[in-house]
């Protein structure tokens, strides 16, 4: 492997390893100077809560979300809940397009984030909306 290829290596390894997401493709074979393509990911816009359901009777609590995203739409996008307005999130479903309903943590205030995703690459939250 070239010097370079070694150099961004190392970079990506400790991206990863600080806690980012960091992938590369090679986009030219063979030795000499090489380059590395990154997926870059939009933040959705703040979800709307289409409908909730905050009891435990029928299934449990659900929230019903919709959120905006400029085209072309990624892969997928993950949704998120956390239990305090920016809290440490869980990840509470996923979808393929703008809409979906998930199950709540529990009938108390929950806060419901999007964020884009591709693969391993996981893009930046959208702002919360609060549900129950």
């Amino acid at each position: 492997m070239s010097t370079t290829r070694v150099a961004v290596a190392a970079a990506l390894l400790a991206a990863t390893a600080i806690g980012g997401q960091a992938e590369a493709a090679w986009l030219k074979s063979g030795s000499g100077t090489a380059a590395a393509a990154a997926l870059k990911l939009s933040t959705p816009d703040k979800p709307v809560l289409d409908a909730a359901k905050c009891n435990n009777s029928g299934g449990g609590p659900t929230a019903t979300l919709h959120w905006a995203y400029p085209a072309p739409l990624p892969p997928g996008f993950e949704l998120l809940t956390a239990t305090t307005p920016g809290g440490t999130a869980s990840t509470a479903g996923t979808a393929t397009t703008t809409s979906a309903t998930i199950p709540l943590p529990g009938n108390n205030k929950v806060y419901v984030s999007v964020r884009a995703t591709a693969g391993a690459w996981k893009g930046t939250r959208s702002p919360e909306v609060a549900a129950c």
